[in-house]
């Protein structure tokens, strides 16, 4: 079964503005992405921003027959390859991003700019990372590629929170509103 990354929206009245999700499936690999752009932009700007990364993620080159790593590889590469401009007036550098990569053989996490990740299982919400980990750092795009975390295990649902919105762990009662899922 394949990951599904979410993103928490921000507080206020328009949670959601550059915020985007892709999925990429290739054979038996799958990479989900979650993240937004554009956050101090106006929404006309932050939705483009938005849409193009979107359409990177979908479009990134991976080979039949790539593991999560390569597959991660692809779409990162794939988002390096935007111009900064047409990222909105910050260049890029306010992206907040989750990218979850599985194949037969486990998960590899990686992302920027995010507060918390946790993996959702059994109704309940297990922290991925903690304290100073790579994963937990500003936003913007990498200038090499991220870091994975690996996991030895598939792990479905994967929950991330933007890095000045850290927070204790995600209500299993209402995380699927706060990322934008609709019943």
């Amino acid at each position: 079964m394949s990951p599904h990354a979410f993103l928490h929206g921000d507080p206020g009245r328009l949670p959601f503005v550059g915020h985007f999700r892709a999925v990429r499936t290739i054979g038996t690999t799958t990479v989900s992405v979650a993240g937004r752009i554009g956050l101090r932009s106006d929404a006309t700007q932050a939705f483009r921003a938005a849409r193009l990364i979107e359409t990177a993620i979908r479009s990134a080159t991976v080979a039949p027959g790539s593991d999560r790593h390569e597959a991660m590889a692809a779409v990162w590469d794939e988002i390096h390859g935007i111009d900064g401009c047409d990222l909105g007036p910050n260049n890029g550098d306010d992206l907040t991003i989750l990218l979850a990569a599985a194949d037969q053989d486990g998960t590899g996490i990686s992302g920027m700019g995010l507060g918390g990740v946790w993996t959702f299982d059994d109704h309940q919400f297990e922290p991925l990372v903690q304290g100073n980990h790579p994963l937990l750092s500003g936003p913007g795009r990498p200038e090499r590629l991220a870091g994975v975390l690996t996991l030895d295990k598939v792990a479905h649902t994967i929950v991330a929170v933007p890095h000045e919105h850290r927070t204790p762990i995600p209500a299993p009662s209402d995380w699927k509103k706060r990322c934008g899922v609709n019943p």
